[in-house]
């Protein structure tokens, strides 16, 4: 394990996905940092880990990632892709708690079980700058969008 990992945090090599609103999507396709900051009251960003599905296509994970999906995705939203590694090794040096762990979700009387769930840990406080700039760095790390909606 990764100097500094925690066990089930996912590897460096890993690939995440967030979604991301409408509305944080900037004019040129990418996306705004403030979809990387905490919401009050929140420990961590919800994003799905692609290889949770090993032996299949990227596409056939992300096909599970938008089946177990518990938020009401619109058909104009995307899903912003992360390399785990990348991400961590952009952001700044006081943010070097940063983590991204597995946190699968149980089933429950309305959902399937969702073994793709992981968070961002180890964020600022989603109003304070830091959290601003942290935001803005991890945005500069998306390396594809993808839709909510298979084509």
């Amino acid at each position: 394990m990764e100097h500094g990992s925690k066990a089930g945090d996912l590897p460096d090599d890993a690939h995440v996905v967030r979604y991301v609103k409408p509305r944080k999507l900037l004019g040129d396709g990418s996306v705004d940092g403030s979809e990387f900051r905490l919401r009050p009251d929140d420990n961590g960003l919800s994003v799905n880990w692609f290889e949770c599905f090993p032996d299949r296509s990227k596409e056939e994970q992300l096909a599970e990632v938008r089946r177990l999906s518990r938020l009401q995705m619109r058909a104009s939203g995307r899903l912003a892709e992360l390399n785990v590694g990348a991400t961590k090794r952009h952001v700044p040096q006081e943010v070097a708690a940063l983590r991204f762990a597995h946190k699968p979700l149980p089933a429950d009387s309305e959902y399937e079980a969702d073994p793709s769930h992981s968070e961002i840990l180890g964020l600022p406080p989603g109003d304070s700058p830091q959290a601003a700039l942290v935001g803005d760095m991890i945005a500069e790390c998306v390396r594809a969008t993808h839709p909510t909606v298979a084509n």
